[in-house]
């Protein structure tokens, strides 16, 4: 039994293996070409065998190494979610990739353990020195803290394009150095110089943003949850019973009670020069035509840079400052950032009570903060 191939029937059937005269069919041997009849057309193919993944150019996320790695990156935790973290990793995982690309690698396949560890090496020079390459680019010193992001990044990025951890690398190890989160500076955020940086903000058109550095500074609060407050709701709890609590806008939506603040001099202040440059109808310093992004990156944007010519780094330094009043006021001393710490009782409680009104679980985040031991 021999099987013909037709345009118009597919294969057929027939006795012999001679063609026949009248339809002019040629006669094919299935056994011989290792061919099966296929299901969805009318011609018989056989079927490609799939190249591995393993096998492929920067295991099949794309030609260029630096799209690879994020194509990766959305493929290990999702193309809708966790945007900040793979923006994050997206952006750390550029110096990795110069860094290969000067050693002549392009394709993630030949990326080794090797390798890895000259980066770990590379990165611990530019701990304490900048890093000079021969074609003379200059590349700068670089933090503690820092430089094991930067290794954390390498080990996600590869773990997500090889799913395996045959390539992880020991920060600690290859750095020499832990990383610490436990502030050893002082705060650049007294209440003086807060107001003279709002001055100039409301001098250059900035009231709203003003306004988020005030309740930064006076309530604890993230820029977000800044300008994201039910304005009226605060007030009314604070005409009530002396204190709010910070609800909207919260990291991680954590939106209890517990963060309750009692409302100084100063806080006051701070919720009444709020409420009164809130856009009409609103209850928070979002206007109907904002969005939380365009706000941030348009009004903070410009405000942050008044605070730095203030000598205020960032607005974590203004929550920072919020921590230490609250600190002294509790142990009824200097914080450990100013002086020895006195009764350890008293400081045990004054850091459980800084990382509750600042919105974290853990009250040894307030070292960040106030400093430690």
């Amino acid at each position: 039994m021999v099987r013909y191939l037709t345009a118009a029937t597919g294969w057929s059937v027939s006795e012999g293996t001679r063609l026949c005269p009248k339809s002019r069919r040629v006669c094919l041997a299935p056994a011989a070409f290792n061919l099966k009849p296929s299901k969805v057309g009318n011609f018989a193919m056989k079927r490609k065998r799939k190249t591995p993944r393993s096998q492929k150019r920067n295991f099949g996320y794309g030609k260029q190494l630096l799209y690879a790695f994020v194509k990766a990156l959305c493929a290990f935790f999702g193309p809708d979610q966790h945007y900040g973290t793979r923006r994050t990793h997206g952006v750390r995982i550029r110096i990795f990739v110069e860094f290969c690309r000067r050693h002549g690698i392009r394709d993630a396949r030949y990326i080794d353990l090797q390798l890895v560890e000259a980066y770990g090496s590379y990165l611990r020079h530019r701990l304490h020195d900048a890093y000079d390459w021969a074609d003379g680019k200059r590349d700068k010193p670089i933090s503690v803290s820092y430089a094991h992001n930067l290794i954390s990044t390498v080990n996600t990025c590869l773990y997500a394009m090889r799913r395996d951890e045959k390539l992880h690398l020991s920060a600690r190890k290859a750095l020499g150095v832990a990383r610490s989160n436990v502030r050893k500076t002082q705060i650049q955020a007294d209440i003086a110089d807060t107001k003279t940086a709002t001055d100039r903000m409301i001098a250059s058109g900035n009231e709203r943003g003003a306004a988020v550095v005030l309740l930064t500074r006076a309530w604890g609060m993230r820029s977000e949850e800044a300008y994201l407050q039910d304005l009226d709701r605060m007030m009314r709890e604070v005409t009530a019973t002396g204190s709010a609590a910070i609800l909207e806008g919260t990291k991680g939506g954590r939106k209890c009670r517990s963060r309750t603040i009692q409302a100084g001099e100063f806080q006051r202040e701070a919720l009444e020069f709020a409420l009164s440059v809130r856009p009409a109808g609103s209850k928070c310093l979002l206007s109907e035509t904002d969005s939380a992004i365009s706000f941030y990156r348009r009004e903070l944007g410009r405000c942050r840079r008044i605070l730095k010519k203030c000598g205020i780094p960032s607005f974590r330094e203004l929550r920072s400052g919020f921590a230490q009043d609250v600190y002294e006021e509790i142990v009824r001393g200097p914080s450990p950032l100013r002086g020895p710490i006195g009764d350890r009782v008293l400081d045990r409680i004054a850091r459980e009570t800084v990382a509750r009104l600042l919105g974290h679980g853990r009250p040894q985040v307030a070292s960040s903060y106030i400093g430690g031991y």
